[in-house]
Order: C-alpha cells, then sequence, then structure tokens
C-alpha cells in the first residue's frame, strides 16, 4: 500500500469564513490609532509650548536648510520657485503652522475626535511632504503614498466612528460632515 492510495479528508474552511464588516472596521480603526500615534509621534518631537505650541528652533533651522536644498534639487521649476518665493522667506512661520497641523492631525487620528478634518490634513501634509521629497528616494515617495492612502481610507470610511470619540458625536448626529 504506497502513499498514492491513502484517502486523505478535504480540507475544511470553516476556520477562514468570510470576513465580516465589523472585522474590516477594526482593522481600519487599529490603522486610524497607528498612523495617528506616529504622526504625534513627529509632531511631539519637534514641537516647544510657548503661549502656544509652535516649532523648536533647532527643527526650524534643519528644515530650513533642506528647504534651500529643495530649492536647488528639485527637478520641477514650479517646486523650485515656490519654494524660492514663498516658503524660504517665511521659513519659520511654514515649519511653525505643518508642526501644528501635525499635532492637531496625530491628536484627532488617535483619539478619534473629528476624524474626517484630522485625515484630510494628513492627507495635506502627505501630499506635500511627497511633492517635496520624491525625488529623493523611492523609500519617501512610498512612505508619503501609504501616509496619504492611509489618510484617504480614514477620510473616506470615517474611521473614527469605530474605536473613536466620532461613535459618541454620531449618535448625537449621524449626518453631520466632519465626523
Amino acid at each position: 500500500m504506497g502513499f498514492a492510495s491513502i484517502r486523505r479528508p478535504a480540507p475544511s474552511f470553516a476556520l477562514t469564513a468570510a470576513m465580516g464588516t465589523q472585522q474590516a472596521q477594526r482593522g481600519i480603526a487599529l490603522l486610524r490609532i497607528v498612523v495617528g500615534a506616529w504622526i504625534l509621534r513627529s509632531a511631539l518631537s519637534h514641537l516647544m509650548w510657548s503661549p502656544w505650541p509652535w516649532a523648536t528652533p533647532y527643527w526650524v533651522q534643519v528644515m530650513t536648510s533642506a528647504l534651500a536644498q529643495h530649492a536647488l534639487d528639485h527637478p520641477s521649476f514650479w517646486v523650485r520657485y515656490f519654494i524660492q518665493q514663498a516658503l524660504l522667506p517665511n521659513a519659520e512661520v511654514y515649519v511653525g503652522i505643518t508642526v501644528v497641523l501635525e499635532l492637531l492631525a496625530g491628536i484627532t487620528l488617535t483619539i478619534g475626535l473629528l476624524t474626517v478634518p484630522g485625515a484630510f490634513i494628513a492627507a495635506l501634509l502627505a501630499l506635500a511632504g511627497g511633492i517635496l521629497t520624491h525625488y529623493q528616494s523611492d523609500f519617501l515617495a512610498g512612505f508619503y503614498l501609504i501616509e496619504g492612502t492611509a489618510a484617504g481610507v480614514f477620510l473616506f470610511t470615517r474611521a473614527g466612528r469605530r474605536w473613536g470619540l466620532d461613535a459618541v458625536l454620531a449618535e448625537i448626529k449621524s449626518n453631520a460632515l466632519l465626523w
């Protein structure tokens, strides 16, 4: 009696049943929390508290030199022109606003409060980062592409309604655009 004559039972697929919407919502909520915490960690590492939150002087200096390098190296004329005419003369304001926007996006995505505006801010930050750095490496382009795509998913699925404070707001008014 050889191996070919042994009958084996057909595999059971009972454990791999189709995923329901609750599992998908939980997965998106978990991704929202992780991405929000990552953005929040980034913002907190560049933040100082004067009377209001603003970028540290060291981070302003680092980003100003990075912007100057982008103004020299970027392959697109219109991006170089925008950096030279708008961002470099106002580098401290640009960097400060960027840090505050990261802080807002990180908080809103992490706790799930006003997730739609937070995801929109995160998508804009990813778009700006992608436009500025896409020519440097595939890693940076991929990072901002994934971050922007995740922010788009959070935006269109209203990800704060699962494991977030937007669920409380949705009970009060379910058809609001902000949550």
